[in-house]
């Protein structure tokens, strides 16, 4: 069994009946947005968020499971990602809880989007490929954001 030690500090979010975690260090903030805030910048929905436009990306569009003809929900919650000082929105059903805890992935996944499964708080949890999402997504986190 190959192990692979991620990160010790995690989100955890719900997403089309799955529940997954994205490090928390990646993490920069966990927004609402009302639906009629959310605008289309090219192909792109995004939202303008402190100056700039934020894309955002519905994990359920990209990861098996999911439903990319749903509706979007009257209010939208985003895991606000950032890395290499670039940002984007990864809308969630709904947010869970932040844990302090070592992940420990000792059953990897061929599943495009997903690096593997864990049990977190006594519950299997995916653990997102997150830049593997945006790649599917066509959103590059290190294109520089727009200002808005």
């Amino acid at each position: 069994t190959q192990v692979l030690t991620l990160f010790p500090y995690t989100t955890l979010f719900r997403s089309e009946g799955r529940r997954v975690a994205v490090p928390l260090s990646a993490v920069a903030r966990l927004e609402e947005f009302e639906l009629s805030q959310i605008e289309r910048a090219g192909t792109l929905r995004v939202v303008q968020y402190r100056g700039q436009l934020l894309p955002l990306v519905r994990i359920d569009d990209h990861v098996a499971g999911g439903d990319p003809d749903a509706a979007w929900p009257e209010l939208v919650r985003v895991v606000v990602y950032t890395e290499g000082g670039r940002t984007v929105g990864l809308v969630a059903n709904r947010i869970e809880d932040i844990v302090d805890d070592r992940i420990v992935i000792e059953r990897r996944s061929s599943e495009p989007g997903i690096l593997g499964s864990v049990v977190l708080q006594e519950r299997v949890t995916d653990v997102l490929d997150v830049a593997a999402i945006l790649d599917m997504a066509g959103t590059d986190v290190s294109t520089p954001a727009l200002a808005a």
